[in-house]
């Protein structure tokens, strides 16, 4: 598991240690401490989250709107920064919406004006992880995109078909909607799905194959295969580690 894929499932941690004995958070967390940098992140996170969690307790109200907010803050995960401190103490649905959606501009979360599709992608992973819904079925899943109004593939490639999923995101951008489906094989690493609501040629400037026959490319430390699936743009990504060459191509083996 390198960096990006701890960050991404510790980002849904709970300070309580209530997720401590799971086999996935545990070997995010064994990535935090052997890196300094991912370490502190994480305790920063931490630290707020009882930070957050002793303003609700000392908020009085109703019990079950206190129990709303908190349930609404964990499911939304919104990027999070010393100077929202003061904002979470008003401890409102609405405020809590506000402050996701207060690091974006009107356009939504803010890509590179002229990044190819697999720059896109790798932006999104290595700037934006994050997950909104953890649940195991893929049709749960679905269900929260299309609520969130986020695109959905036809189809899967044949090899993510049999792996777990983990989780999902969607997020509105000035480069249009895209949706995020986590998949966790066997060995623990994870596959990101990318999925873009506009077409290849107006995210790209050029087409794309059919999932069939996917176009392969390599982008920073990702690997990746970008396919058209109807007027959408897909991009799997898996992340290369040091030393090691993923073989991609076998996630659209039959």
């Amino acid at each position: 598991m390198d960096n990006n894929n701890a960050k991404l499932i510790l980002s849904v941690y709970r300070a309580n240690g209530m997720d401590a004995q799971d086999p996935l958070f545990r070997e995010a967390l064994k990535q935090a401490e052997s890196d300094p940098a991912l370490r502190a992140w994480l305790a920063e996170q931490q630290e707020f989250d009882v930070q957050v969690a002793s303003a609700f307790a000392s908020i009085k109200g109703p019990a079950e709107g206190r129990a709303m907010i908190q349930t609404t803050m964990r499911a939304t995960r919104f990027n999070r920064r010393r100077w929202l401190w003061p904002l979470a103490l008003a401890a409102s649905v609405a405020v809590l919406l506000a402050l996701r959606t207060g690091l974006q501009s009107r356009g939504g979360l803010i890509l590179p004006e002229n990044a190819s599709l697999a720059e896109l992608a790798t932006n999104l992973s290595d700037h934006h992880a994050s997950i909104g819904l953890m649940s195991s079925g893929y049709s749960k899943l679905r269900a929260w995109i299309s609520e969130k109004g986020g695109p959905l593939p036809d189809r899967l490639p044949p090899g993510l078909e049999k792996m777990a999923v983990l989780g999902c995101e969607t997020w509105k951008t000035t480069r249009g909607k895209v949706s995020l489906v986590c998949f966790v094989g066997d060995d623990m690493k994870m596959v990101h799905l990318y999925v873009f609501d506009q077409s290849p040629a107006a995210l790209d400037g050029v087409s794309l194959p059919e999932l069939a026959k996917p176009r392969f490319e390599r982008s920073g430390n990702w690997s990746l295969a970008l396919w058209k699936d109807g007027s959408r743009a897909c991009v799997l990504g898996v992340p290369v580690e040091p030393g090691k060459s993923p073989n991609i191509e076998s996630f659209f083996r039959a």
